[in-house]
This record gives structure tokens, sequence and C-alpha cells, in this order.
């Protein structure tokens, strides 16, 4: 049996770089009539919100449609984005079976597979839905395929939390999940996030796509083999400033530093390059100044290898400046005074905690409450103080330096 499995369409949802909010879904439709699938699963968020549902119910009942037709059946079950839809679309198409409405585990056998799944019952979900888990459902005499909307790895949620051990002690042999947008394997247990089949914004990095599904001699799973689906992606690309003294030479190094990365990718297609620049920065040399030159010319960067590269105008600066900390805390006045501060873990953890404190305030406030927020650890949070403090420990130098 072949199963293509994909998770978090969010149709109504349009990507930057997408026709239009069903283009991923469309995609879908295609890959799996190539393929000849049996069976299409989708695994949550299939649709973006209910406000959403007439702009893309036409395309998703069409798309079921065409499914039928060609003998490929539809699995589904409801996340926290979709579960107020599924019950409706099930009364208007018989292309389409959805496990689990009402929060109920159920199962469905197909050739030689079970499919198991559990829906959302509203937009919230904080119990672990493993823990109703019926111990029974699981058919030895099949191959157990678990569908599940779920944020893993975590005991507090508001999406459905599920744990590795929950995983591992359910006697399914896969489980295909959704919720997280990036895809791949997920610990030690056999469950993959599908992750989105087209990256929704800048911020999903890597290859999109879907997972085919194949038995064996109807004993297991083979290997989830993935198939890239999105027709463009967005990538992280790190540039080494050590030692570089002048801006055209950071130019240089960001142009031989994104060639590599489209050498290593080994990816055909539109690439977005989000430049992270590491290593140890000249004092002299004022990034913001050197990207915005950059970006006043034409946004189209590179075209190469089958690749068509574009620099996005977003870069992470993550360098350490040409500074000798322990050198001038040893001297007087505001400069000696901040580096002192910044080599001492009791002061970095003052600042740290202040800046997740201001952060923390930020993300509360009215202005982003309809936002998805995530917070900062305090790991994370001392890193982008000492960066602060860092970069203004820079500009006392150079005015005191210029000022002599």
């Amino acid at each position: 049996m072949r199963i293509l499995a994909c998770a978090d369409i969010h149709m109504g949802r349009k990507p930057v770089l997408a026709q239009s909010g069903h283009s991923s879904w469309d995609a879908i439709i295609e890959k799996a009539l190539s393929l000849a699938v049996d069976v299409v699963v989708l695994v949550g968020d299939v649709v973006e919100q209910e406000k959403a549902w007439l702009s893309v119910y036409g395309p998703l009942l069409k798309g079921l449609q065409t499914l039928k037709e060609a003998g490929i059946r539809v699995i589904g079950v409801g996340g926290n984005h979709d579960w107020n839809i599924f019950p409706r679309l099930v009364q208007d198409s018989d292309a389409i079976t959805i496990l689990g409405l009402g929060g109920k585990w159920e199962s469905l056998d197909i050739g030689c597979v079970r499919f198991l799944g559990w829906s959302f019952r509203s937009s919230h979900e904080e119990a672990n839905p493993l823990k109703e888990f019926p111990s029974d459902l699981p058919n030895p005499s099949l191959i157990n395929l678990g569908l599940l909307h779920a944020d893993y790895g975590t005991a507090l949620s508001a999406y459905a939390p599920v744990q590795e051990q929950d995983l591992l002690h359910s006697g399914v042999d896969l489980w295909m999940l959704g919720h997280i947008h990036k895809k791949g394997r997920v610990g030690a247990a056999k469950a993959y996030y599908c992750g989105s089949p087209y990256a929704l914004d800048v911020n999903e990095m890597g290859g999109h796509g879907l997972y085919l599904l194949e038995t064996e001699e109807d004993l297991h799973f083979k290997e989830p083999l993935f198939i890239p689906l999105c027709p463009y992606r967005y990538e992280t690309c790190c540039i080494d400033v050590s030692g570089i003294a002048d801006a055209d030479g950071i130019q240089k190094q960001l142009t031989k530093s994104i060639r590599l990365c489209i050498q290593e990718l080994k990816y055909e297609g539109t690439l977005f390059v989000k430049a992270v620049f590491t290593g140890t920065l000249a004092l002299s040399l004022n990034l913001d100044q050197i990207m915005q030159k950059v970006g006043d010319d034409d946004v189209f960067f590179i075209e190469e290898q089958g690749v068509v590269a574009y620099l996005l105008d977003r870069y992470e600066d993550q360098t350490e400046l040409a500074i000798d900390l322990q050198q001038l805390s040893m001297g007087s006045g505001p400069d000696a005074l901040l580096a002192r501060k910044l080599l001492d873990p009791i002061q970095l953890d003052r600042l740290a905690r202040q800046y997740l404190s201001l952060d923390e305030e930020s993300c509360n406030s009215s202005a982003y409450s309809r936002l998805d927020s995530s917070s900062l650890s305090l790991e994370e949070a001392a890193n982008l103080a000492r960066q602060a403090g860092m970069r203004l420990l820079q500009a006392m130098v150079v005015q005191k330096e210029g000022e002599r």
C-alpha cells in the first residue's frame, strides 16, 4: 500500500509566493495522482480558520472528488484550526473520512493497514490525548498508522501535548504528526512531523512537502520517504567575517558563502537566503550600513546551478566584536564599566532578566494580543543582552578613538 501523508496545509492562508490560498492543496492532488497512491492522510489544520471556509470550500471539495474518482481514499483528523470545519465537511462529501471527531479515538482498516486517529474538540486541548488511548485499539495482525495533531515533547501546551514515552508505549508502528510546520522524525519514537507542504512565511526554513509511506510484504512500513513539493525555499547561510577589514570584503564573502550554500543544498528552484553573520567583526565595520547598501541594489542576487537566489532584507548578527573585554575592563570611564558588567556572570544574568522582562511585557501588550508569541529562554535573553551590550560598547570605543 502507498500512502501520502501531509498536514498543516492551512488553506485560505496564502503564502507570499503562492498563486492562491489553495495552491498547495492543488499540488498535493497532482502529486497523489502522479504517484498513484492508495490513500491520502491529512493530519490536521487543512483549513486556516473558519472565516477562510468560503474561499476554499469549492477547491477542497473538488480535490476530494478528484481523488475519489481516481480510487484514492482520504482520511483525516482535525487540528486546532479546522476542528469545527471537518464535521460539516463529512456531511457534504463522502470522499473523506475523519477519525476521532468529538475527541474519541477511532480506527479504520484499509487493506493491511489500520489507521488510528483523534481530532481536536475545540481550538485548545490542554489534556494529553494519548492518556485516553485505548490499549486494544492497535491491531497486532495489521500495520498500525497513528494520525495525531499534537504538540510533541512537552507536558504543558494548549495544543494536545504528548511526550515521547506515550508514543513509544502506544503499540502503534508509525505515527504521522501535525501542528509543527518543520518536517522530520522526532525523538526515539517512530514518529514524524509532516511539516507544511508549502513554506507559509520566511521563518519556515528548509524543504517542504509530503511523506510517502509504503508497506513491505504487508508486514511493516518502509522508512518514510520525503517528497519535496514547495517550488521555493527559505534557507539561512552563515557568513564568517573574521579577518575582513572593509565593506567590500564583507560583500565578497557574502557572495562566496551563498554560492557554497547552493552547492551543498543540491536544490533546484527559487531560493530565498537569510544571511547569518558569524566570527569576529572589525570595530570599523557596521553590518546595518553594509546590508542596507546591498539592499539598495536589485532584489535579485545570483543565478547558477538551476537556482535563482534572492537575498532577504533581514539578517542575523551573531558576530563577536574585536574588543579585548579583559583589557578594557581595567581602565576607567563608561566603556570600562560596561566591559566589567559584560564579564561578570551575575551582572550579565541581571541584564538578561531585565531583557526577558521587557520582552514579556511587550508580548503581553494589547498591540500584540492577536499574535502567537514564543517566549525567550534565559539563555537566549542573555545572548541578546550581551550582544546589545557589545554593540553599545562598540559605539563607545569608536567614539573614544575618534576623539583622540
